[in-house]
């Protein structure tokens, strides 16, 4: 059993490491680090969201969060905007030009994944998408 568990291990390694060097040419076109990436797609998934939702989900440290935000604001890519229940907070939306750009890589990825898995059925798909996710969501303890 642990040689299968160990072959499925390298096998999704081998996957990720071919999706991320995918990815890393793509986001070069666009001037864009992969966190930026990520960022681009959370504020597309939640308008209107604050710094402190964006740390949360890319798990880093709220300065960093802040730090990647106002850079690209410098870029045009986002837009903060005065929270109209807290004064304090900051709520950020896509600019124009970051929804152009969030739109060209979803497109792009959804090549991507198409070219990637064009090999299963929707059924198998399914069973996939139902499978990574429940292996995303466990924890993983390293020793």
């Amino acid at each position: 059993m642990r040689d299968l568990d160990f072959l499925i291990q390298r096998n999704i390694l081998k996957t990720g490491n071919r999706l991320l060097n995918i990815r890393s040419d793509n986001l070069k076109a666009f001037d864009l680090t992969p966190n930026q990436s990520e960022t681009l797609l959370f504020f597309d998934r939640h308008p209107g969201a604050i710094i402190l939702d964006l740390k949360d989900y890319l798990q880093i440290s709220h300065q960093a969060a802040r730090n990647l935000v106002e850079r690209m604001k410098e870029k045009d890519l986002l837009q903060a905007v005065v929270s109209d229940t807290d004064g304090r907070a900051k709520q950020i939306y896509l600019s124009p030009k970051g929804t152009a750009i969030c739109n060209q890589l979803k497109q792009q990825g959804g090549r991507v994944g198409s070219e990637l898995l064009r090999v299963l059925s929707e059924p198998e798909k399914e069973d996939l998408l139902h499978l990574l996710e429940k292996i995303s969501s466990g924890t993983i303890n390293q020793r």
